[in-house]
């Protein structure tokens, strides 16, 4: 071959190996994934479990409806027992005399409960000295006693008369205020005022005439060393709170003798978060629990009382008081308490029973809605808050939905494999 046509078929030659080289420099490189998942499920086409009758029963599957319907959300907070105002009784002297422990027992001690009309005290009035013959100064202050006494007994008939026109007041603007609140035209505090005002008027009556009924009983025309004594009593049921005197005191006219707690209705003094308090519905009764008890005990209803607002401005709270009858006397002054506390927040909401929900490892919720007959599927749900025994839910479910209650937590370990 020529000389010439050698160097041609080089020349060929190397264009060819410089093409393919080009061509395989230019071809990219194939992408690698960082992750590749085989099978992708989507939460619409999660297991469905299909169970025999005999597995059903088995698990002890019950189902339950998904309700909608209104809600009164709570708030839980702790409370204190408070004794009412007015409802501590001071009783004194009514004249200056002699203490001595009643003939069938000794001086109650302070802390006992004590009844209505239970002696306390037997008091020897001192309207004279005691002999039978008088000195001139004796005879003035005796006779200055007696005039004191009869004053004493007039006061007492006025104050009942007073007593009285005040309780018929009371009971007048009570009856007003509850005609207006069922009228729609007044406020459910207004008869709660009311109501207060009627007690505490009830209760001076009271007072009035128990004081009338002992100085009543003293005769100003007996002659000098044979004065009856007299028995000093409670006026109502209670707690003896104080004694400040003791048998075979001499004490004088309106000093103090014991005071009695009544404690048959007490109020419950609820702090709370002045950012929360308006939330508060204090038109719907408070449910009150003591700690401690044992699951299943119901709580009691307290009703809402207006009282002399009052604060604690280092602890931003503000004080809420309810009325609760301890008429029983379980409760004692200054006792811890639970109180349920309802909210103005209410409306339809989506309840499910609680005992239904399942979390997954991430704190998601699920439940197990009932397709069709021994059909289940896991669903997730959001919940809003838990209020005792349901759940209340915004969203997952719809209303007239069936989902399983007992023998949810099986389903989950059947659906995953657990326990198999």
């Amino acid at each position: 071959m020529p000389a010439h046509c050698r160097h041609r078929w080089t020349f060929l030659l190397v264009l060819l190996a410089t093409a393919g080289c080009n061509k395989e420099s230019a071809t990219k490189p194939k992408k690698i994934e960082p992750a590749h998942v085989d099978h992708h499920v989507d939460e619409t086409s999660l297991n469905t479990i299909t169970l025999t009758s005999q597995a059903e029963a088995r698990l002890g599957i019950q189902l339950a409806d998904v309700q909608q319907r209104s809600v009164v959300r709570h708030r839980k907070l702790s409370g204190n027992v408070i004794v009412p105002p007015g409802k501590t009784i001071i009783v004194t002297a009514p004249i200056a005399g002699t203490l001595q422990a009643p003939k069938s027992s000794d001086v109650p001690t302070p802390g006992e409960s004590v009844k209505q009309s239970q002696i306390i005290f037997r008091f020897q009035p001192l309207l004279s000295a005691e002999r039978d013959v008088l000195t001139p100064s004796e005879r003035v202050r005796m006779a200055q006693t007696k005039a004191d006494v009869a004053t004493l007994q007039l006061e007492a008939k006025r104050q009942i008369e007073s007593a009285k026109v005040q309780v018929q007041a009371a009971q007048i603007q009570l009856d007003r205020a509850t005609q207006l609140f069922q009228s729609k035209a007044g406020s459910q505090r207004v008869v709660d005022e009311a109501a207060a005002q009627l007690k505490l008027s009830e209760t001076a009556l009271q007072t009035a005439q128990q004081r009338s009924k002992f100085l009543a009983g003293i005769d100003l025309e007996q002659s000098p060393g044979q004065l009856d004594s007299r028995d000093i009593t409670t006026p109502v049921d209670g707690v003896l709170q104080s004694v400040d005197a003791a048998k075979g005191e001499t004490v004088a006219t309106g000093d103090v003798l014991f005071s009695v707690v009544s404690t048959d209705q007490v109020w419950i003094r609820v702090p709370v978060y002045v950012g929360n308090w308006r939330e508060i519905d204090t038109s719907k009764p408070a449910q009150v629990t003591e700690f401690g008890n044992a699951s299943g005990v119901e709580a009691q209803s307290a009703k809402y009382v207006s009282a002399p607002p009052s604060a604690d401005a280092l602890a931003a709270t503000v004080n809420l008081f309810y009325e609760l009858d301890n008429s029983d006397g379980r409760l004692y002054p200054g006792q811890r308490l639970s109180v349920l506390l309802p909210l103005t927040t209410s409306g339809e909401k989506l309840i499910v029973p609680y005992r239904g929900v399942l979390y997954d490892v991430q704190g998601d919720s699920w439940v197990y809605v009932q397709q069709s007959a021994n059909r289940y599927a896991r669903q997730r749900i959001s919940i809003d808050y838990v209020d005792g025994e349901h759940a209340i839910v915004l969203r997952g479910v719809q209303p007239g939905q069936k989902v399983v209650t007992d023998g949810a937590a099986e389903l989950f370990g059947t659906e995953f494999g657990v326990g198999h």
